[in-house]
Parts: C-alpha cells; sequence; structure tokens
C-alpha cells in the first residue's frame, strides 16, 4: 500500500504539507498528474508545488516529476501544495476551509497507480473531513488504486450537512456559509432528483454518495464529476429567481448523472488515464451532450419542471446553437476531438469557429432519442442504448471502443443510424429539428413578437464590452456588417453615424436606424483614430419556441406522452 498524508496546519498561507512513504528498491519516478478528469485541459498543476524534499537522493527530470533514489528502503517524500483557486478543479484552502482536489497534490509512484491507496488528512482541530473514499481510520481513507483514490475530492472545515437515502444507499450534501439558496426546498428535491435517475439506470453503482457544494463570490459556478462524489460551485447569491433556481437544479442533476454516463459508461480512452497528456476522443458529445440532454429531462422525470417549461428550455438552447456561426464550421466529432486546445480557451473568434459539444450535443441527443423511439414505435430509445452499453461495458469496469457508440444507437434501433452520424455529429448539416420532433406530435417555430413590436431590429453583428470607461468590440460574428466593415474585435468605438456613443447608448443609438442604412462608425485602433462606413443588417426578434402540432395523431400523442412523462392533454403545471 502506499500511504500520503495531507496536513492542514496553517491554512490562512493557503498552503498544504504533502507526503508519501512507499516500499521501494532503487530509484523510482514520482509523476504529478497536468489535468484532472472531467476537465480536458493541460493544467500544470506542478506550478503549485513547493518545497520538495526527501532524505534519500532526487533531481527533478521534468516539469511533473521528480525521481527518488530509495535504495533498499522506503521512499519517502514531502512537498508542499499552494492551493488559492476556488473551482471544482482546484484546490482551495483558507482559514474556514480546505476543498482539496487530490489530483493537484498527490504524485503517484510511476509504473504503481494499480496498488492500494491510504490518504490521511489532518485538519485543524474542530473541522469534520467530508470524503465518499472508504473510511480508514479518524480522518483516514483508503482506496483500491491511485485512480480511484484522486477521483474523490476532499472537504474539510465546520460545514453544514444533509443526509438521505435513496434505493437504500446513504447520500450526503455538505456546504459552508450562507446564501439565498431555498434549503429547505432543496433537501426535498435533491432525493427527487437522485432516484429519477437511479431508476432510469437501474443499477447503483456505489456504497456512498457525496455532494460538495461551494458558493462564490465571484458569479462564477460549474461541476465536476467524481466517481462517488461531485464538487458543485454556484454563486452565493445567485439561486433567486425561480429560473437560477432551477438552472441549479439542472447543474446538480447533470453531475449526478455523470456517475454512470462518463466515469463508466465511457470511451476506452478516459480510463485508465493518461494524467501527463492529452486523452483524446471524439465522443465528448456523447458524455457531455447525452448528459446535456439528459439532466433537465430528468427534472422533467422527478416532477421538478413541467413539459412546457422544459420545451422551453430546449428552444433557447436552440437558438443559442443557431446563433453560433461556428455550428457551420466545426462538427461535434472535431469539437470534442479539439476539446483540449479550444472548449477550454475560448477567445474572440470561437464562436465563428467553434460550437459547444455540450449545447449542440444536447440537441443532436435530443434528435436522436426522437429518431430511435419513432423507428421503435416507442419501444426502445436513448434510455436503451446507455443501458446496452452499462450491461456490455460499465458492468465490467471497462471502457467501450470509439466506434461501438454508433453502433449500440444503431443495435438499439433497429437499423443503420450510419446518416444521421454522418450528417449531424460528423458533419456540419443544419440540424432539421421539425424532422425528428414530428415524432413526438411538436414543431420549433419562431413565435411572432408582442403586439406592437417589430419583427426584425437593426443589426451590426458586434458584441461590446465595457471597460475602465471604453466601449470595446468584444467579439465580430462572421460574414456580418460590421465584420464586411473591416471592423475589428479589440476597436474602442466612439461614435456611431457622426455622433458620440458610449456603451450604454450604444444599442438604444442603433435601434434608432433601419437595415440598409449607411452609417459611419468611428472608433480607435490601438492609438489610431479610424473610420468606415457599414450597412446596417437586421435580425428578427421574437422568441423559438417548441408547440404542439395542431393535428398530432395517436401515435405522436403517445410517444410525446411516454418521452415527457406527462399525457399530450395534462393541464398546465405550475412548475411549468
Amino acid at each position: 500500500m502506499i500511504h500520503y498524508r495531507i496536513v492542514v496546519s496553517d491554512p490562512h498561507t493557503h498552503l498544504v504539507d504533502v507526503s508519501i512513504e512507499a516500499d521501494v528498491e532503487g530509484a523510482a519516478d514520482l509523476v504529478l498528474p497536468a489535468w484532472t478528469p472531467g476537465s480536458y485541459k493541460i493544467r500544470d498543476f506542478a506550478q503549485h508545488i513547493h518545497g520538495f524534499h526527501s532524505a534519500q537522493r532526487f533531481e527533478k527530470v521534468d516539469k511533473n516529476t521528480w525521481r527518488v533514489n530509495a535504495g533498499a528502503g522506503k521512499l519517502r517524500a514531502n512537498w508542499q501544495a499552494y492551493c488559492h483557486e476556488l473551482t471544482v478543479r482546484t484546490s482551495h484552502v483558507d482559514d474556514e476551509h480546505a476543498a482539496l482536489v487530490l489530483s493537484n497534490m498527490l504524485m503517484y509512484v510511476d509504473g504503481r497507480k494499480d496498488e492500494p491507496c491510504r490518504v490521511e488528512i489532518r485538519a485543524p482541530r474542530g473541522w469534520k473531513v467530508a470524503c465518499s473514499l472508504d473510511p480508514a481510520g479518524p480522518g483516514a481513507f483508503s482506496a483500491p488504486d491511485y485512480d480511484t483514490l484522486v477521483d474523490a475530492p476532499v472537504e474539510c472545515g465546520t460545514f453544514e450537512e444533509f443526509a438521505f437515502k435513496v434505493a437504500g444507499k446513504p447520500h450526503r450534501l455538505v456546504w459552508h456559509g450562507d446564501s439565498n439558496l431555498d434549503l429547505k426546498r432543496f433537501k426535498r428535491e435533491l432525493p427527487k432528483i437522485v432516484k429519477a435517475e437511479i431508476d432510469m439506470m437501474g443499477v447503483v453503482p456505489y456504497d456512498r454518495y457525496l455532494f460538495i457544494l461551494h458558493f462564490t463570490d465571484d458569479g462564477k459556478g460549474g461541476g465536476l464529476e467524481h466517481l462517488s462524489s461531485t464538487s458543485l460551485a454556484f454563486p452565493r447569491w445567485g439561486f433567486r429567481p425561480e429560473d437560477k433556481h432551477e438552472r441549479f437544479l439542472g447543474l446538480v442533476s447533470h453531475e449526478f448523472f455523470h456517475l454512470w454516463n462518463v466515469k463508466r459508461i465511457r470511451p476506452q480512452v478516459l480510463g485508465p488515464f493518461d494524467y501527463e497528456r492529452e486523452n483524446y476522443t471524439r465522443l465528448l458529445w456523447a458524455m457531455e451532450g447525452v448528459t446535456s440532454y439528459y439532466d433537465d429531462l430528468f427534472l422533467r422525470r422527478a416532477g421538478l419542471i413541467g413539459a412546457e417549461k422544459y420545451l422551453k428550455t430546449v428552444s433557447e438552447t436552440g437558438e443559442r446553437v443557431q446563433e453560433t456561426p461556428g455550428r457551420l464550421r466545426q462538427s461535434l466529432a472535431d469539437s470534442s476531438f479539439d476539446a483540449w486546445i479550444k472548449y477550454y480557451n475560448p477567445g474572440e473568434h470561437s464562436a465563428n469557429a467553434t460550437v459547444s459539444y455540450y449545447e449542440k450535443g444536447a440537441l443532436v441527443s435530443m434528435l436522436l432519442d426522437l429518431e430511435i423511439r419513432r423507428r421503435t414505435k416507442n419501444r426502445r430509445s436513448l434510455d436503451t442504448v446507455l443501458r446496452l452499453l452499462w450491461k456490455e461495458y460499465a458492468a465490467k469496469g471497462i471502457g467501450f471502443p470509439e466506434g461501438r457508440y454508433e453502433e449500440a444507437c444503431s443495435d438499439v434501433a433497429g437499423a443503420s443510424l450510419h446518416g444521421f452520424f454522418e450528417k449531424y455529429i460528423r458533419g456540419t448539416e443544419e440540424l432539421n429539428y421539425n424532422r425528428y420532433l414530428a415524432a413526438a406530435g411538436l414543431r420549433l417555430v419562431r413565435k411572432a413578437p408582442k403586439k406592437g413590436a417589430p419583427a426584425t431590429k437593426p443589426w451590426l453583428g458586434l458584441r461590446t464590452e465595457k471597460k475602465e470607461g471604453r466601449t470595446l468590440v468584444a467579439a465580430v460574428a462572421a460574414d456580418s456588417p460590421a465584420q464586411r466593415a473591416g471592423v475589428h474585435a479589440g476597436d474602442e468605438l466612439l461614435a456611431l453615424g457622426g455622433h458620440r456613443v458610449d456603451h450604454d447608448a450604444w444599442e438604444k443609438r442603433l435601434e434608432e436606424r433601419r437595415a440598409g442604412e449607411r452609417l459611419e462608425l468611428a472608433f480607435f485602433r490601438g492609438s489610431r483614430l479610424s473610420r468606415t462606413r457599414v450597412v446596417v443588417g437586421s435580425k428578427r426578434t421574437g422568441a423559438w419556441a417548441i408547440e404542439k402540432l395542431p393535428a398530432a395523431n395517436a401515435e405522436q400523442k403517445a410517444l410525446y406522452g411516454s418521452w415527457m412523462g406527462e399525457p399530450w392533454d395534462a393541464r398546465k403545471s405550475a412548475k411549468a
């Protein structure tokens, strides 16, 4: 067994002391991961490691590897890790708590990641320790191997907690501090989400489950999945109004479902991991997009939102994707493969050249689900595909070959889905929403604007930001009037049509113009004053919506009811 110890002695310094002890003969390499599973970007956590020390002779051989010559005895080494970044993928220590992402600080002995491990957490007096690993003594936990060990975040502090059982298994939620989350309500909702997902998959692959919730003060949030736990971050005062609370529930649903889809139902490359370099797959759309499709659908199945609200959320996602020029330039397969260099490194041109495998992946997953239901007369669905992959691979603890996902979908559908995958996953063809929504008696439409509102509005294709009192161009849409006029990201806007504008007045002045009108645009490019003439374009108004077909037949209505878990003619729910 390889032994680790983490000591949080002076939390105000944001430093923790880490040590390792292992039986080793001769030289051994200690390696720190360069990334953490679930967040597909090389982050070089070794930058936060300081003061490496060993009683034996050692040398650093590359950015994240230390070679120690233990001779014929035990390898012993210690170091410090600096922890001052509160995200779900990094560690944070202060006088209130310690949130430890173990891949940030625990090195493995090269070639021995499959050996049992034990980690002891020594926290300040009065602090509690929460972790989903098997208990191995006071403040200590054990794991069958390194992968399992670092796939379990640790939370220390004087946190509050809530425990409940679903399917006979214990679940625990821990959190620190105040927020405007309605905890009384959330304690009723969380078990319903857990039950809805367990009911669909039909298997509970863990002995216990831990939800760690952090409230952030910078407006940022997110989640990261683990084998038997998840870390969640959400703005402290961001849970209201109702739409924001439901968005939080969707995050919880998303991360919990990952315990099946991605942590166990996964491509072969996603475990065991190579922690030193990129692990490429073209199936992140299936891991993240499919999970994004199900997250709000589980809220519907759990009765936490109505069908109308669910379909509204889907239409909003569709609108965002359709307004992303990159959807026609990057396929979902390529978006998945390039996540390491593009998704986590967005820039001014990203929307023109890339597409989100989360959002477009969710939409394609919905269409795929509806197509499988249509072909099988609603006897099978995407649910069936996931349960099949579970039985064939995940239940055996192995990942599936890259090409098996399409094959499994075709097997379940009873016919080849090659054309679907070629057009919408490996290709960039526009999604034919209504072809697939029709199976459930639905269609996607653009609603007419409110009475008295114009059908179109003036549009230049600029996104602006206010910075130090200046109005800067943050991004320029591809094939937009602004791009054709030669406007660049980074330009400082000064005047429109000969009149000075600031950030607050920019949109108002533009709304006063007509499509086809030629205007002079004045701006600074660096220190140089520039002018160009731009022809005002137009953009349709009115929100997208998914509505029922007036002449839907009995088969369509039945499929809708099965999919939505709500009869076609059900009254509008108050939650809708």
